[in-house]
């Protein structure tokens, strides 16, 4: 059983959870091309002051060059710098991405952390980022958590 103020959702939570959003906003959807729970976190960091559209038209380079978190996090940061240079303030991006992704491994054991405070604390995460993407980033995270229980019921794991 849950302590109260733990962030700990059972399956049954997280679904209520998702249907809520979904009826809050019915219209809401992903336009970020991702794969990963990471990949999303990245590219809703990379459309800041900047389309979806051209976020997806970069990150099928940016993801196959660094294919995994540990990629991210020994990458070069020129070289990240030249991948999202079309998503405008690339020096900044590049950074974030690349600290985001030492964080990850290091502190959330290579996972995007399931809470809003822990979140905030990585690079380029804040609370000023559009209401939209924030909506799309939580209803996309939830809808993952649900298809990873579903994966782990399926596997026998759950």
């Amino acid at each position: 059983k849950n302590k109260v103020g733990d962030d700990m959702r059972t399956h049954e939570q997280v679904l209520e959870i998702v249907r809520c959003l979904e009826n809050e906003y019915p219209d809401a959807m992903c336009t970020l091309d991702y794969r990963k729970d990471y990949e999303l976190l990245f590219s809703v960091r990379l459309a800041a002051q900047c389309t979806d559209e051209r976020v997806n038209k970069i990150t099928p380079a940016l993801f196959e060059r660094y294919p995994t978190l540990e990629a991210f996090a020994q990458a070069d940061l020129a070289e990240v710098e030249e991948l999202v240079k079309p998503c405008g303030f690339y020096h900044t991006k590049a950074r974030d991405l690349i600290a985001c992704a030492q964080l990850l491994l290091t502190q959330h054991g290579g996972k995007v952390p399931g809470t809003m405070e822990e979140l905030l604390k990585l690079p380029g995460v804040w609370l000023a980022t559009p209401i939209a993407q924030v909506v799309t980033f939580v209803i996309a995270w939830a809808a993952s958590a649900v298809w990873m229980q579903r994966i782990r019921v399926h596997d026998g794991q759950g």
